[in-house]
């Protein structure tokens, strides 16, 4: 019997284009000098996506599949390790070169500052959107060893306790204690609401609860250190469950597959490990070339450079993987 292949759902990848084309957008504005301090309209959207980095641990969540312990560990260290190292080492040479004509630039310094950045915050100051790889690792392996065990919904609250926990901890703690309790809960909660989440019911749910706690609490939390800016921890956790099935929901709309984000999406970890490389690669030049440039005009620059150099490089390792399988299949 002829077995047909399952076609591939495409929201979770237009969803995911989506939140990584507004994690790029709120680093090239970062970059160029606008901060979230300052009031607009754009720090408003920014402030009602603040479910972007819950959302892809349940995404992982949504396609988990239980294997062997170490089995899992080799899995998950080929996927999120490797590429965490290659361009924790590729930003630390391009941080080094651009800071070593600097005065009191010094190479112990860099190096322990880097460390210090490391064990504290799981990722080096020189690419620090590489925290969330760091963290999904850990956070992939517990939920393996604890889903033979224990039912989704009991570790997504042994996840939230322990987030809470660390995070009213009276220690300086590293901040990936937290974010990976935390993530462990967004985790096992994409597992347990994968297909639950579209059932009418948990979407009027879902509504209800991100309209009520954004207008009453407005929970803003910085998950890669930990830090609650706005509003009550523990509700950040509810209202990012409720935003995550709003997204997911929207991504689901037929219409969207006609902008194309679902192509970012499939290739979303080159355009993670890689756009802060670009854009501090873009910020250097443009700091030599045009100190006086307004913010306005370094967002339009870095914003053209990622929409050139990302897509181009998804392009080049398409076609080198092409010509691989081509020489394999021979």
């Amino acid at each position: 019997m002829e077995i047909t292949p399952t076609k591939r759902q495409l929201y979770p990848d237009i969803a995911c284009g989506f939140l990584i084309i507004h994690m790029v957008f709120g680093h090239i504005t970062q970059h160029a000098g606008l901060w979230q301090g300052q009031q607009s309209l754009y720090t408003f959207w920014c402030s009602l996506i603040f479910f972007m980095m819950p959302w892809f641990f349940f995404k992982a969540g949504m396609f988990f599949r239980e294997k062997p312990t170490l089995v899992e560990i080799k899995a998950s260290a080929k996927r999120l390790l490797v590429p965490f190292a290659l361009f924790s080492f590729l930003g630390a040479c391009l941080e080094y070169a651009a800071k070593m004509s600097h005065e009191g630039f010094t190479t112990v310094g860099f190096i322990r500052d880097n460390l210090h950045a490391l064990l504290m915050g799981g990722a080096l100051e020189s690419n620090p959107p590489l925290w969330f790889l760091f963290s999904l690792f850990f956070a992939r392996i517990i939920f393996n060893i604890l889903f033979k065990k224990l039912p989704d919904h009991i570790i997504a609250i042994i996840g939230f306790l322990a987030a809470c926990a660390f995070m009213h901890a009276p220690l300086d703690l590293p901040h990936y204690f937290g974010n990976i309790s935390a993530g462990l809960c967004f985790l096992a909660a994409g597992h347990f609401l994968k297909d639950k989440q579209f059932k009418r019911p948990v979407l009027i749910a879902a509504i209800v609860t991100f309209i009520a706690i954004f207008a009453s609490n407005n929970p803003q939390v910085d998950m890669r250190l930990h830090h609650v800016s706005s509003g009550l921890y523990f509700l950040w956790f509810p209202a990012s469950l409720a935003g995550i099935v709003i997204l997911d929901h929207i991504a689901k709309i037929r219409l969207l597959e006609k902008i194309r984000l679902q192509a970012i999406g499939k290739d979303s970890m080159t355009y993670y490990v890689l756009h802060w490389l670009v854009i501090v690669c873009v910020s250097i030049v443009v700091k030599r070339v045009l100190p006086d440039a307004s913010t306005e005009l370094k967002i339009a620059l870095y914003t053209f450079a990622c929409g050139i150099i990302l897509p181009l490089t998804v392009f080049i390792q398409k076609r080198i993987q092409s010509c691989k399988h081509s020489e394999t299949s021979r």
